[in-house]
């Protein structure tokens, strides 16, 4: 199977869920990673909002916000290069995903980054990661040497194996509604 067919069954799946299977995952989710230790001992996380029913983490943002956690997020620019910063206003960006607006975000160095929670398409019981396919967080994810690596995902997005490059990164940490896993 392709990368393409498993992406249609992992989103035709998320899709499927209803408003309140989400809502109730969103919330168990954000739970989970509020309890997770290499979240609580982060000075700086690198996270993403949520476009097409990915799981929302803006309670989870509330949480680390209120407690002076550094909070940065991508701005997607061409040729699937990506930057991250701090943001101190939004835009609509690339994709129509909400980004920091450049013009006044502190631009973040990769390596100032303990922590990246990344969206997801699909993932499998090896903690490998199916994105969009753009290859943006493939091409950044080695700059944060140091960061963790956290896959955000709703368990109706696990496939029983991902299709993998070379490139791929396996993350350390997947993270959907029932629980938390990992790398093997």
């Amino acid at each position: 199977m392709s990368k393409r067919e498993q992406r249609k069954i992992a989103v035709a799946a998320r899709a499927a869920m209803s408003e309140l299977e989400q809502t109730e995952a969103n919330a168990a989710i954000c739970e989970k990673l509020m309890e997770l230790p290499e979240l609580l001992d982060a000075k700086c996380i690198f996270s993403y909002r949520a476009m097409a029913k990915e799981v929302d983490l803006t309670s989870l943002h509330d949480w680390l916000l209120e407690r002076g956690i550094p909070l940065t997020f991508p701005v997607s620019l061409p040729n699937g290069v990506m930057e991250v910063r701090e943001p101190t206003g939004w835009k609509q960006g690339a994709f129509g995903i909400w980004e920091p607006d450049r013009k006044n975000s502190r631009l973040v160095d990769p390596e100032e980054i303990d922590l990246v929670l990344t969206p997801c398409v699909a993932f499998d019981s090896k903690n490998r990661r199916l994105g969009h396919g753009g290859g943006y967080y493939d091409r950044y994810l080695p700059g944060c040497a140091h960061a963790i690596t956290v896959c955000i995902a709703f368990e109706a997005q696990r496939l029983d194996s991902v299709v993998c490059d070379a490139y791929d990164r396996v993350m350390d940490i997947v993270v959907t509604e029932r629980g938390v896993f990992r790398k093997p």
